[in-house]
């Protein structure tokens, strides 16, 4: 009995311990999984923040550029900047390589006001000309916020037009005003008014290009200088920074193309006399200076030639404000060709004199700089396409402006054979194979002319700070360049 009894007893604990076993092992209920939904009202790319009503597109690219150039290769803006002719066996700039990443953020949110988009640009880049220990330099270009006509942050400026970085590899030798991969600061504000007609008023972070104080006693850089990379200094002395570009446009954009007619106030006023420009307060300034630039753009699309085809030129006449008019160039321009060299300055004004109560004190006198920019793009097949482009810049200076450059006085005559002015030019071609969607190959070819500034006596004499070439006697003459650039790019793309 008692065995039977402790039979029935283990049998009973077992099924209960069974049973608790099993209930432990049901399933219990799952809060409900969030599933990522598409968002069509943007296009494509967009899906719905899961929990929210926000819409997100999150793209980018990753890119490989390699530059040539007989002058001194850039991969921003070819062979025209002021390392240009590094040409030696241990230092030289004629290869350059580049590797970009990109990744962008862009969301969109419908609100009582209409939608509320933020944009985020982020990435990191690499030259060969830097240490190959060295860590990538990292940067965000775009970052803004827009509602209701509203745009604050960094975008691009409302005086931009011409697509220069949709035409050419080599984009900076393109002479237009771009504000490129760097963005610019803005407050904006847009008007639309239907069939593709908007207006736009903006401040927007100053574009300076410098102006340059000067003083008989100073070195000046077109006075037979005996150091010539004192021309890469000379466009950032004696400037005032403080109130911002006021820009207004005018756009009508339709299936046909687009026109823009754009306008821009920037200030040009001068620092302190005395010291090249950053002279004490005591010494007193010139008075407040403004300048100005004016712009008209037209794109006209030919699908009738080719489906993508389309025709593209703009004009920017500037006075006071030569950035709006060759956007990401520098300061001068320099290259050197055998024993040769040529240059010019891009500022926004010059003045001279030691202080307010000198004779020879002199106010602003800015300069004038316009350009022409225009290109053709043609596709052959959808994977195959090519574009024309070329540019030309022009700039000038008032007879008093040229006395101060080439004298350090207002005053004092220029000598005879010294010029400040200079013009350039370059026409291109780039071929691009899109190889799959959203990966593409391709070859950007440019030639550069430069008529170069002079000055007395056709020779200037270089020291070891404007580069490796050594220090030595060049003739001054008009200068030409190639560059090529081969990139291969992909985008990323949901």
């Amino acid at each position: 009995m008692k065995m039977v009894k402790s039979l029935l007893l283990g049998s009973a604990a077992g099924v209960v311990a069974v049973a608790g076993a099993q209930a432990a092992d049901l399933p219990v209920k799952a809060k409900a999984v969030e599933y990522v939904k598409i968002c069509s009202l943007y296009g494509a790319g967009f899906y719905y923040i899961p929990g929210t009503d926000i819409c997100m597109k999150v793209g980018g690219y990753i890119r490989f550029q390699e530059n040539f150039a007989n002058g001194g290769a850039s991969t921003s803006n070819g062979p025209t900047e002021g390392t240009g002719g590094r040409n030696t066996r241990t230092d030289s700039q004629d290869w350059i390589m580049r590797t970009r990443a990109v990744a962008t953020f862009d969301t969109r949110q419908q609100t009582q006001y209409g939608v509320l988009r933020t944009y985020l640009l982020m990435g990191f880049q690499q030259d060969s000309t830097s240490a190959p220990t060295t860590a990538p330099a990292v940067y965000i270009t775009r970052g803004f916020i827009q509602i209701a006509g509203f745009t604050f942050g960094k975008a691009t400026s409302y005086f931009d037009f011409f697509p220069r970085a949709a035409i050419a590899y080599n984009a900076g030798t393109i002479f237009s005003a771009d504000t490129g991969d760097s963005g610019q600061m803005l407050a904006a504000y847009t008007a639309q008014f239907g069939g593709g007609v908007s207006a736009s008023i903006a401040a927007e972070n100053s574009q300076r290009k410098g102006t340059l104080g000067l003083t008989a006693g100073f070195t000046t850089p077109f006075a037979a200088p005996t150091a010539f990379s004192n021309l890469g200094e000379a466009g950032t002395v004696g400037t005032v920074t403080g109130n911002p570009d006021i820009v207004a446009n005018l756009r009508w954009d339709g299936a046909w193309g687009a026109f823009q007619l754009a306008g821009a106030l920037h200030d040009a006023s001068g620092g302190y006399y005395g010291g090249g420009g950053t002279g004490t307060e005591n010494l007193g300034h010139p008075s407040n200076k403004w300048g100005y630039a004016i712009s008209p753009g037209l794109r006209i699309n030919a699908p009738m030639i080719g489906p993508g085809d389309y025709f593209v030129i703009n004009y920017a006449y500037t006075v006071g404000a030569p950035q709006l008019a060759a956007s990401g160039n520098s300061n001068f321009k320099l290259i050197t060709n055998g024993g040769s060299v040529g240059f010019g300055l891009l500022a926004d004004g010059v003045f001279g004199g030691a202080s307010s109560a000198a004779a020879n004190a002199s106010n602003v006198e800015l300069q004038t700089a316009w350009s022409t920019a225009v290109a053709y793009e043609h596709f052959w097949t959808p994977a195959l396409q090519t574009s024309l482009y070329g540019s030309y810049l022009k700039t000038s200076w008032s007879g008093t402006a040229n006395n101060i450059l080439c004298t350090g006085s207002a005053t004092t005559p220029a000598t005879v054979g010294c010029d400040p002015s200079f013009s350039m030019w370059n026409i291109g071609s780039r071929t691009q194979w899109n190889v799959v969607k959203g990966l593409y190959v391709g070859l950007d070819v440019v030639y550069s002319k430069l008529k170069t500034s002079t000055v007395p006596g056709g020779t200037v004499t270089t020291v070891a700070a404007a580069g490796a070439v050594p220090a030595s006697t060049y003739n001054v003459s008009d200068q030409s360049a190639w560059n090529f650039a081969f990139r291969v790019h992909r985008d990323i793309v949901p």
